[in-house]
């Protein structure tokens, strides 16, 4: 039997991650093998905390600085300890392809955040909250930079994970319909390599 080969963050020394609660090297493997992929952020401090949550799987949130004009230079990952909607799904027990597409995904909008100033962010948080049309664009342009960056059948094995998993809410399917790149575009922006990448229009 083959044993999986764990990444530690002593193999990454250029990548500033902490983790915080976090007991599974399932988890630190998949999160440390995504960041050490997005080299626009070897240089920006990334928390990764699990704790209950009930809204949401993950949270990738920027940590606002007041002093500092010139864009975001530290974020922070929630993670929750079950998949939403779920009482016996634990995020440890996901397959590590799907942990990989997850944090592919959020880790993308990390990239997204990088050039933002604290106000700009600001708005980009308030838009996201209002508008619709808003909020489909940022999960897309996530989604796109996670396939840049090779992530496609990650991505793809997260979502099949969504769709085809009996204990998930169709509220929270519906949701991913909705505002995210379906499976099939995912698979088209991978195959014909062209890549969008949209702007937010801050």
């Amino acid at each position: 039997m083959i044993q999986a080969r764990y990444l530690n963050a002593q193999s990454y020394p250029l990548m500033n991650v902490h983790f915080e609660n976090i007991t599974s090297e399932k988890i630190k493997s998949a999160f440390l093998e995504v960041v050490q992929r997005y080299d626009t952020l070897h240089d920006h401090k990334i928390n990764l905390k699990q704790l209950r949550i009930k809204s949401s799987t993950m949270q990738a949130q920027p940590v606002l600085n007041w002093n500092s004009l010139k864009g975001i230079k530290s974020y922070k990952v929630k993670l929750a300890l079950h998949v939403r909607d779920s009482d016996t799904l634990l995020v440890e027990d996901m397959p590590r392809n799907v942990l990989i597409g997850w944090f592919a995904h959020e880790l993308g909008h990390l990239v997204d955040y990088a050039p933002l100033s604290t106000w700009q962010m600001i708005i980009y948080g308030i838009r996201y909250l209002t508008s619709g049309k808003f909020k489909r664009k940022a999960e897309y342009k996530a989604d796109y930079i996670a396939i840049d960056h090779g992530f496609d059948q990650e991505i793809v094995a997260a979502k099949k994970y969504i769709f085809e998993n009996d204990l998930m809410d169709q509220r929270y399917k519906d949701k991913i319909s909705k505002y995210y790149m379906s499976i099939d575009e995912v698979l088209v922006c991978a195959e014909e390599k062209m890549i969008a990448r949209p702007t937010t229009g801050l």
